[in-house]
């Protein structure tokens, strides 16, 4: 199964969706800040990335430019999560990353999640 990447500072959220994605065989690799989810993302080239945009340090969108930045990670798709509003004009600034795939607010149910990741797989 496909390696995901899980970067949001949430830990009682990553916990849940971690345990959720390990039940279906998935390995989920954690990370709670930015710098440290950006070193992981490069170091083990994930399948999937599930971004929070607001973390200590370096922010989910700081994270999506350098990843989209860095040769060994810029293809890699990224799905954000985030519990603070999101608007129209937000999503079309994400957009504008080639790595950005969905967007989805918190809470978001797991199953709606599980389904984003799938389609990515998929492609």
């Amino acid at each position: 199964m496909a390696n995901i990447l899980l970067i949001d500072d949430d830990r009682d959220f990553s916990a849940l969706a971690a345990a959720h994605f390990s039940r279906l065989g998935y390995t989920v690799t954690l990370s709670y800040d930015g710098k440290d989810g950006l070193a992981k993302a490069c170091l083990i080239k994930p399948e999937v990335i599930l971004l929070d945009i607001m973390m200590p340090g370096m922010n989910g969108i700081e994270v999506l430019r350098e990843l989209q930045a860095a040769d060994d990670a810029a293809e890699i798709p990224v799905v954000i999560i985030s519990g603070k509003y999101v608007d129209q004009g937000m999503i079309d600034l994400f957009s504008q990353e080639r790595n950005f795939r969905a967007f989805l607010g918190k809470p978001v149910a797991l199953a709606a999640l599980q389904q984003k990741v799938e389609a990515l797989l998929k492609k």
